[in-house]
C-alpha cells in the first residue's frame, strides 16, 4: 500500500461509504462483514439504506482507532480483490462515481437492449412466487405455546401429530399435561383476528425430552394434522451464507414471519447460528431454508458462543433438525419409549 486511507474530509468519507454500500448493500452483509472485522454491533446503528448503515459502521471503526479503520478496507478488499475503486481508496488516492440518469424516466434499456438490472450482493435473493403459499402451508403447522403458568412459547406440528417445541418451554410432563397449543393465531389478510384453534397435549401417549439439545416432543391430543398439516423432520443440509425463514409468536403475539435478516453465520456442532431476528416467546419455532425445509428450530438468541471457539456473538441461536430426530428416533426404541432424556 502506498499510503494512508484518506478519512477525514467529507468527500473521502463520502467515496469510502459509498463504496461499501455498494459491495455489501443489506443490513445481513453488513453484519457479517464487522463480524469478520471483529466489531462490536453494539454501537452500530443499522439501517434499511445501506448508505446510513455504513455511515455507522465507518464512524464506529473511526471511534475505535485508525487500525480499525485500516481493518474494515483490508476486509472489503479481502472480499474484492480486483475492484479497483476499493483499491485507490486503500491507497490514499481519490475515486469518485459516476451517477447514473434515471433509467425510468428515460426509457434508458442500455446498448443492444441489455437490461440495466442485476443482483445485488454475492448471492441472488430471488426466489419463485410459489415461495410465498409454500411457506403459508408451513406457517399452517405452526402455533403458540400456551403453558399454565402464563409462559408462551412457540412449537410447531410435526408428522403423527406430534408438537415439536423447546425444553424451556415445556421440560415436564407435568408441563405438559396443563398446556395448550394454538393454531391460526394470527391476522387474516384483512387485518382481523383469525379463529383460532386449541388443543390440549397428551403426553401420556408420548413425550420425549432433552436438555442438553433445548426439545421436546409430545404428542397432540385429536387429530390436528388432519386439518393444519404437519412439517417434516426430515432435516435438510445448511451452511453458513445460506438464508432461513422463521415462523414464530415473537412475544407471544399472533403469528410472524422473519426473512429480512435472515443469514446463517455458524452451522455445525448440532447448532445453527443466523441473524434472522426473533424475540422472547419465539422459543420452539422452525428455521427453514428458502426452500422451505425444516433446518433447526429456534431457541435462543443474545450473545452465544460460537461452537469450536471462545468467541462470543451477538446472534440467534436454533439446534439444528437432526438432533430432533435422533432425540425422537431414540424415544422410540422399545427400552427407550416415553422417557425423558
Amino acid at each position: 500500500m502506498n499510503a494512508e486511507p484518506r478519512w477525514r474530509d467529507s468527500a473521502s468519507r463520502a467515496a469510502w461509504r459509498n463504496a461499501l454500500a455498494r459491495k455489501y448493500p443489506t443490513t445481513d452483509e453488513a453484519r457479517v462483514f464487522i463480524d469478520h472485522v471483529g466489531l462490536s454491533p453494539i454501537r452500530i446503528a443499522f439501517s434499511n439504506r445501506a448508505d446510513l448503515t455504513w455511515f455507522a459502521i465507518l464512524e464506529e471503526a473511526q471511534r475505535q482507532g485508525p487500525r480499525w479503520v485500516l481493518a474494515v478496507l483490508d476486509r472489503a478488499l479481502e472480499d474484492f480483490p480486483d475492484d479497483d475503486a476499493l483499491r485507490r481508496l486503500r491507497d490514499g488516492e481519490p475515486v469518485r462515481y459516476a451517477e447514473g440518469p434515471d433509467a425510468n424516466a428515460l426509457g434508458w434499456r442500455g446498448r443492444g437492449g441489455q437490461t440495466l438490472e442485476k443482483i445485488l450482493g454475492k448471492v441472488s435473493t430471488l426466489v419463485p412466487v410459489s415461495f410465498l403459499e409454500v411457506g403459508m402451508r408451513r406457517a399452517h403447522a405452526v402455533v403458540r405455546v400456551r403453558c399454565a403458568d402464563g409462559s408462551l412459547g412457540s412449537g410447531f406440528l410435526a408428522t403423527d401429530d406430534l408438537l415439536v417445541t423447546n425444553h424451556h418451554v415445556l421440560s415436564t410432563r407435568a408441563a405438559a399435561t396443563t398446556a395448550r397449543v394454538q393454531f391460526n393465531y394470527q391476522k387474516t389478510i384483512e387485518g382481523r383476528d383469525a379463529e383460532m384453534e386449541e388443543f390440549l397435549l397428551d403426553p401420556d401417549a408420548f413425550f420425549a425430552t432433552s436438555a442438553a439439545d433445548d426439545c421436546t416432543l409430545v404428542k397432540v391430543q385429536g387429530n390436528p394434522s388432519s386439518r393444519w398439516g404437519a412439517i417434516d423432520l426430515q432435516p435438510a443440509p445448511i451452511t453458513r451464507d445460506d438464508r432461513v425463514n422463521i415462523i414464530q409468536h415473537p412475544g407471544g403475539d399472533q403469528k410472524q414471519l422473519s426473512f429480512f435478516h435472515n443469514l446463517v453465520v455458524y452451522a455445525g456442532e448440532g447448532r445453527l447460528q443466523y441473524l434472522t431476528d426473533t424475540l422472547p416467546g419465539s422459543s420452539g419455532s422452525p428455521v427453514f431454508d428458502r426452500e422451505w425445509r425444516l433446518v433447526a428450530i429456534h431457541h435462543s438468541g443474545g450473545w452465544v458462543v460460537e461452537p469450536g471457539t471462545r468467541e462470543q456473538f451477538y446472534r440467534n441461536e436454533g439446534i439444528l433438525a437432526e438432533r430432533i430426530l435422533a432425540l425422537l428416533h431414540t424415544a422410540r426404541e422399545p427400552s427407550a419409549c416415553g422417557v425423558t432424556t
